[in-house]
């Protein structure tokens, strides 16, 4: 052996090394890592013929709460709502970027959900991975996300999906993931395929699921007494941090950044001091220059609700009243574009205005 085959030989076994790991965590993920709904979303939003030119960014609220359809038969839009359960801000940066990348996006409808405000969020939280895992490794988004995420939490966990392995014990698990991902709905991206447990209802298209009714009226109590008093705490950075980063895109990228709070279950609005949260973003979002429309102020007689239209007292809603508000809505984006928009057609002027009319 030659002096460079010596020099170079252990730069090669690195080489080597590298990729043979770089097979395994490939074989394992094929094998272990479940996948659902946020890797077919993500998917379908690239691959799809359609040119989304409306993107609706949220959390588990929006995804139950914004039928994009409807927005689009009062508005001249074409929508995909890419909220996600557990999606945090930074999250919705990330997922706009990809959004971005193969579809002409002129609007984001961004829902604002106080608890990922003024919770306490930190980056790590909601074990972050479960979003940008699902990107493609052929995406820079991906890799940006990868990076960034790499400093804040285990790098096996930030480059690996071993948090939605299955147990690898379970071969029959092993074999429904293998028989999925060799599927034709799993390569394109078949949403309707999927049988999306927390969703509670079946998906109607366009990043919507219609949740089903339940009985006996909303659920849970203890998770909402744990949020009263939060509404006189600080927003967080962390949250702040990365609307403004959405901000920023948005304004490069020529798109018009609206935000919207769906609304919750009636109950919870003053007991939760809505109020005193919906001043503390009117006058975060008015510096920024940002549209802010928040549905909890909305006229009962323009969209009547009470809490048993509701799956839980955090506000989920179900399928009936997240059609008609999605109505609503889109009949305020409508005219809010064509700059006819008269607020209290909509809206009533306060929230004392709000209260005294469901105490009535």
């Amino acid at each position: 052996m030659d002096s460079k085959m010596k020099k170079a030989l252990p730069y090669i076994k690195s080489l080597i090394f590298i990729v043979g790991l770089i097979v395994i965590i490939g074989v394992c993920d094929y094998c272990f890592a479940k996948t659902g709904y946020i890797h077919y979303i993500l998917q379908h939003v690239n691959e799809d013929d359609e040119n989304y030119d409306t993107i609706v960014l949220g959390a588990s609220h929006a995804r139950s709460a914004i039928d994009p359809a409807k927005i689009d038969s009062q508005a001249d839009t074409v929508t995909l709502s890419m909220a996600i359960p557990g999606e945090t801000l930074k999250d919705s940066y990330y997922v706009l970027e990809e959004s971005c990348k193969n579809n002409d996006v002129k609007r984001v409808i961004f829902d604002v959900d106080y608890q990922y405000w003024f919770g306490p969020q930190e980056e790590g939280y909601f074990a972050e991975t479960f979003i940008y895992n699902q990107f493609s490794w052929l995406s820079l988004t991906k890799w940006d996300y990868f990076i960034h995420n790499s400093e804040y939490m285990d790098i096996r966990s930030a480059f690996t999906k071993r948090y939605v392995y299955c147990d690898p014990t379970d071969f029959s698990a092993v074999k429904n993931n293998i028989i999925q991902k060799n599927s034709e709905d799993y390569k394109n991206a078949n949403i309707y395929s999927l049988d999306v447990k927390d969703a509670k209802g079946p998906y109607k298209g366009q990043g919507f699921f219609y949740r089903d009714n339940i009985e006996g009226g909303p659920l849970g109590e203890g998770y909402v007494q744990t949020w009263e008093g939060r509404q006189f705490t600080k927003m967080q950075s962390y949250p702040v941090a990365y609307f403004k980063k959405i901000k920023e895109y948005c304004d490069k990228n020529g798109i018009e950044l609206i935000c919207v709070t769906s609304p919750i279950t009636p109950s919870s609005v003053k007991r939760l001091g809505l109020d005193v949260v919906n001043e503390k973003f009117e006058k975060f979002f008015g510096e920024l220059g940002v549209t802010y429309y928040n549905f909890n102020k909305a006229r009962m007689d323009v969209l009547p609700r009470e809490d048993n239209d509701y799956a839980d007292k955090e506000g989920h809603m179900e399928g009936h009243l997240a059609e008609e508000y999605s109505q609503v809505l889109g009949e305020v984006i409508d005219k809010h574009i064509d700059g006819t928009l008269n607020m209290k057609d909509y809206f009533y002027d306060s929230f004392e205005e709000l209260f005294k009319t469901t105490e009535e």
